[in-house]
């Protein structure tokens, strides 16, 4: 997994894509404490360009979502992958998701 950071005025934009070689999900935690540094209080994490997402990816997104909400954020999840659907976390995901980034403006 590849991830992008962009800073927007009222957000962090986190672009996940795949890569060719094997990163792991360490590109997405970096990505996350790096978010979680910004004072923006919202963090929006693009999908679209990601084949799937697996339970570990979604197990830090919960982690981040759970941090910033203690801060008073939110985490949205743009564009989910159709394996979102097939995956089932135990109890709330704890953030919330967007079919587009325009959609998580009004999140």
């Amino acid at each position: 997994m590849r991830v992008y950071q962009e800073v927007l005025p009222n957000s962090c934009l986190l672009i996940l894509t795949d890569s060719d070689g094997w990163a792991g999900l360490a590109p997405l935690a970096r990505a996350l404490r790096w978010a979680l540094r910004q004072p923006q209080r919202r963090v929006w994490v693009d999908c679209s360009s990601l084949a799937n997402l697996n339970t570990h990816a979604l197990f830090l997104l919960r982690q981040g979502a759970d941090r910033l909400r203690q801060r008073g954020g939110c985490l949205v999840l743009c564009h989910p992958p159709a394996s979102l659907s097939e995956l089932q976390p135990e109890g709330p995901p704890g953030y919330q998701v967007a079919a587009s980034l325009l959609d998580a403006e009004q999140v």
